[in-house]
């Protein structure tokens, strides 16, 4: 690059060897260049490397000190990012669990309110380990909801480890159970077992081996994990990820294993009403399909099926748990040709005259929720959204009921939840963010543009109310990975950037799961040059 009179500090650049290094890639045919000039860069301990990150340091920090306003701007952010963040409420009976973080706190912290309205502290990372490098990974209550399963990873090594509390008292009632990381936890009724995912023991398994062959065990509290009854994975793929779940009754387990990140996976069911929980007969209703499926047998006795087999944008079945046989699943949500299936709850309370199904969709980027008549799938309304952004966590009362409760934010609405109540039709604020803060005023808008191969993306824009099209500095984001969606939400960043003056433009890359599975598979392995295509047409 040639330097221009008012880019000085490129001539100060370090300068990066060049070698001349070229791999016939792959081994097989067909075969191809590639040039790979830089990859001394890729040994992070030689003495080469760490010159030039020094000097690329040095670089940086002399910019630095010379901008004015950065000051100002770590300022502002400071006072947006004070809003936090509340989760929407997880329920068991008349208690219920939800996460809260507020401004200047390094980690949410985790609450319990009992059924007289008291509300508790029950885990804060921060009071665990002051230094920060403690991190709640996942957690879930039993079905009565007086235990909890935790997990917990110190220093940043995602290595969770497994605990029970009781959740009255607050006291540890089970031992650590380690090698949990990414583990589902599925309850018994009671409480007094549940199923979780535990990698074998490093001496089990080949060298080099030991962040994989995960296995589904049955633990029954108090019981030494080395007890533990070895359920499912025996023999399958060792880079199987499971997840594991069990109806409220307690009569049926579902099994799903996906090997690694692949959108796909295999799917068991197992009725557990002969009380084999440790030998569960494990019945195949998906294996080898190039889908992802999942179950939920619901108060009613049926199994909704949710799935993008045949429907890369989803659908929701119904079948018979009893046979679950694909040509038996009957379509209660038929695919959307616009709009993206992301989850539903189910409102069958007594206090409802017709049980209900809540849907929520992305619909090119922006979230809305349905109402439709449970038996029959027929659309018979909507949830009142607040404005054009993001829902998450749709919830219920496990037990039936006719509320549901949703987190919703969107570019200037810092993190919220909504209570919808189906009798009436109305949503209301259920809890804001517990900070207060001056969002800026800015415009928000959705855009579409053309790929290099003619495919239509949409993008955000967030730019200064006045003269919105009047060309600005800009700050381009963009993913276009792993089904990750870009959609509408409260930046800190993004606010500070508009209010000083620029746009920050958030372009919905494919490789994404802004219009579905294929979306994604469109921008992934020998698609990934979509990706970048998008990204330079944005």
């Amino acid at each position: 690059m040639t330097p221009t009179p008012d880019s000085g500090p490129l001539r100060d650049y370090p300068t990066a060897e060049r070698m001349n290094l070229v791999e016939r890639l792959p081994a097989g045919a067909p075969t191809y260049d590639v040039t790979d000039p830089y990859r001394w860069l890729e040994d992070p301990d030689a003495a080469q490397t760490t010159e030039w990150l020094a000097a690329q340091d040095q670089l940086f920090a002399a910019q630095r000190s010379r901008w004015a306003v950065r000051p100002h701007l770590q300022q502002r952010i400071g006072e947006l990012l004070a809003a936090g963040v509340v989760s929407p409420p997880v329920w068991r009976g008349s208690r219920h669990f939800l996460m809260r973080r507020v401004g200047g706190q390094e980690h949410a912290v985790l609450l319990t309110v009992d059924p007289d309205g008291a509300e508790r502290c029950l885990l804060d990372p921060m009071l665990i380990d002051p230094t920060g490098a403690t991190t709640l990974d996942a957690w879930q209550p039993s079905k009565e909801g007086h235990l909890l399963a935790y997990q917990l990873s110190q220093g940043g090594s995602e290595e969770s480890v497994l605990r029970v509390l009781d959740v009255r008292t607050g006291e540890l009632v089970d031992w650590p159970i380690d090698r949990a990381r990414y583990s589902p936890i599925a309850w018994l009724p009671g409480g007094e077992a549940f199923y979780y995912v535990r990698r074998l023991a490093p001496q089990q398994v080949p060298a080099g081996e030991e962040q994989y062959h995960r296995r589904v065990w049955l633990h029954r509290l108090g019981g030494d994990p080395a007890d533990d009854e070895l359920v499912f994975g025996d023999g399958l793929d060792l880079h199987n990820y499971y997840g594991v779940s069990v109806s409220l009754d307690g009569r049926w387990l579902s099994v799903s294993a996906a090997s690694g990140t692949a959108p796909r996976n295999d799917l068991w069911i197992a009725d557990l009403s002969d009380g084999r929980l440790g030998t569960p007969d494990l019945r195949v209703v998906q294996q080898g399909v190039d889908a992802q499926t999942s179950l939920y047998v619901g108060r009613d006795g049926r199994a909704y099926v949710f799935t993008d087999r045949d429907a890369p944008r989803g659908r929701l079945a119904v079948a018979d748990p009893t046979d679950l046989a694909y040509g038996t699943w009957r379509d209660l949500l038929a695919q959307d040709e616009e709009a993206v299936l992301d989850g539903f709850v189910v409102l069958d309370g007594d206090e409802l005259t017709t049980p209900l199904l809540l849907a929520a969709w992305t619909r090119h980027a922006v979230s809305e929720v349905s109402v439709h008549d449970l038996a029959t799938g027929a659309r018979v309304g909507e949830v009142p959204l607040p404005g054009v952004g993001s829902v998450s966590g749709l919830t219920e009362h496990p037990e039936g009921g006719h509320e549901a409760w949703v987190g919703y934010t969107d570019a200037t609405t810092p993190s919220s939840v909504l209570r919808y109540d189906a009798r009436s039709g109305q949503t209301s604020t259920w809890a804001l963010a517990p900070g207060t803060v001056q969002v800026p005023e800015v415009s928000t808008r959705q855009v579409s543009y053309t790929s290099a191969d003619g495919t239509v993306v949409r993008m955000l824009l967030i730019s200064p109310t006045r003269e919105p099209d009047r060309p600005r500095p800009t700050v381009l984001y963009g993913y276009g990975g792993f089904g990750a969606t870009m959609t509408p939400g409260y930046s800190a960043g993004a606010l500070a950037w508009a209010e000083a003056g620029g746009v920050y433009a958030i372009a919905g890359l494919r490789g994404g799961g802004e219009e579905g599975e294929q979306w994604h598979r469109d921008g992934m392995l020998g698609a990934k040059q979509n990706v970048y295509d998008d990204f330079y047409a944005a």
